[in-house]
């Protein structure tokens, strides 16, 4: 069927505009090593879905209207979980939903005027007519797909199973625009090359996800002395409200600058004025995010950390850990009996063993039940400082990476128990880096090691306890990652915790 040269330029103005969103979506994400899912994709998706909607009906392609109705509302709402409607005025979103209605509508108003029209078109027999329509819901079933695994995490996302429809549904549009003589319609699919290369982008990121470690942080409103959490924390040390939320803001902006610079993934979230809480800075206590898809929320010694576990936050972990279940253990503080997360715990996640040293936050009811239901095994011991007091937690007395671990033996009062953690630790092929009693009050053994998006190792520690650590331990350390040291003084000071305590792993599954 031929058409006038107008309509032709219609579609292929259609094609473009098509075109320009996965040029801009991929130039975005060469730029960013990973698959992005940008606004503006969104808005051209839908501009374009438009011009083709009306290019199909002067074309009288079934195919093409019935390809565009599938991802048509699947495009609104990926820009409204963006928050770009909030943007617009209220009219053109309602006209936008209501064009596709407008469509359906003359349809129905001549439906067998459409169906000698559309359905049984001399110009394109009813097999070939099939083909084309298997075609665009290929296509379009991975918008479809997109929509389940966005609205699941809360989230605009393309992930990988979008690009492989894609890339399918985009053959088989080529070959039926071809045998339709539809030039406009097989050109446009020149994308296919992008959603190669997204295809192959989103498969490298996949393997390398469990070593690509993004981390929530959460930025300070009345950081402080928390006498609710002192009387178990010799670290900490009184300061005018004023001053150390001053000096905390300097010093979180620093370290999720530098920690940005260097490409790890940082999620900041904003505390709230109301309720107070003076150690949100610290949100690897109360919750930690695991491979099978868990979110697990902890009970917390002081009343006021309580209100850390905010619904808006877990949300946000929710949607960027892609959570399928949570699991929580909060009920233990009507028992007097709490488990602090990994600053109770130092977990060794491959060989799903959690050290914990017994403190007034750390409950060895509390542990055993965790540990049953994730399935790891338990390694418990005691701790104390030159007073005899009890280490508040244990990532301040050890911490474990990919093949290293660090550890304060001067701390451990059971040369049994010091035994069984070494030996574990040594089973497991990690080397120990031994610190001094001083060195752990400088939080030498507060580490975290984490990957940027190239791969990368990272040791994140502060800057006061990079200071302690002598030469010989720092070329050690070295050789496992790059350590990234951060200036938090005023932080580990008032708030007795250091940079391993601001940042929370959201371990993706």
């Amino acid at each position: 069927m031929d058409s006038p040269v107008w309509v032709y330029l219609l579609g292929l103005a259609g094609m473009g505009i098509y075109g320009l969103r996965i040029l801009i979506q991929w130039y975005m994400s060469e730029k960013s090593k990973k698959v992005e899912s940008p606004g503006i994709y969104w808005v051209l998706s839908s501009l374009g879905a438009v011009v083709l909607y009306l290019y199909g009906w002067l074309r009288k392609d079934f195919s093409i209207i019935f390809g565009e109705s599938v991802g048509y509302y699947i495009y609104m709402w990926n820009i409204s979980i963006l928050g770009l409607y909030k943007r617009v005025p209220r009219f053109v979103v309602v006209l936008q939903a209501l064009f596709p209605l407008v469509i359906l509508a003359l349809i129905v108003r001549d439906f067998p005027s459409f169906k000698e029209t559309f359905i049984h078109n001399e110009y394109v027999p009813l097999k070939l007519l099939l083909f084309g329509v298997a075609g665009q819901a290929v296509y379009e079933l991975r918008s479809v797909y997109q929509l389940i695994y966005s609205y699941r995490r809360k989230a605009s996302i393309l992930p990988t199973g979008h690009w492989v429809m894609a890339v399918i549904g985009s053959v088989m549009i080529i070959i039926y625009g071809l045998i339709r003589h539809d030039w406009v319609l097989a050109i446009g699919q020149f994308s296919i090359v992008f959603s190669v290369r997204n295809m192959m982008l989103s498969l490298a990121c996949s393997k390398r996800k469990e070593e690509v470690t993004k981390l929530l942080m959460v930025r300070p409103v009345c950081f402080g002395f928390n006498e609710q959490t002192a009387s178990s924390n010799v670290f900490q040390h009184s300061s005018s409200r004023e001053d150390a939320q001053k000096y905390a803001l300097e010093e979180f902006d620093g370290m999720v600058s530098l920690l940005k610079e260097r490409d790890v993934p940082v999620v900041v979230v904003e505390d709230t004025p109301e309720p107070c809480t003076p150690d949100s800075i610290f949100p690897n206590n109360w919750f930690s995010t695991h491979a099978d898809g868990t979110l697990v929320l902890y009970p917390m010694f002081a009343l006021n950390r309580r209100l850390e576990r905010d619904p808006a936050i877990i949300r946000t972990i929710m949607g960027a850990a892609g959570t399928k279940r949570i699991l929580d253990l909060s009920y233990w503080e009507d028992k007097g009996k709490f488990l602090e997360s990994t600053g109770s715990m130092v977990l060794d996640r491959k060989g799903r063993v959690a050290y914990a040293c017994r403190s007034p936050r750390t409950s060895e009811m509390v542990l055993d039940d965790f540990c049953r239901k994730m399935g790891y095994n338990s390694i418990l011991f005691d701790a104390v400082d030159r007073g005899g007091n009890p280490i508040y937690h244990t990532n301040v007395v050890m911490s474990i990476g990919e093949k290293f671990a660090i550890l304060c033996e001067d701390v451990v009062i059971s040369p049994l128990e010091l035994e069984v953690i070494e030996s574990n630790l040594s089973d497991s092929g990690r080397k120990i880096v031994r610190i001094s009693y001083d060195q752990m009050c400088h939080f030498a053994g507060n580490v975290l090691e984490v990957r940027n998006i190239h791969g990368e190792r990272l040791l994140v520690m502060s800057q006061t306890a990079k200071e302690s650590l002598t030469p010989g331990q720092l070329e050690t350390l070295s050789g496992f990652g790059k350590i990234l040291d951060v200036p938090v003084p005023h932080i580990e000071a008032v708030g007795g915790g250091s940079a391993r305590c601001m940042i929370a792993e959201i371990i993706c599954c």
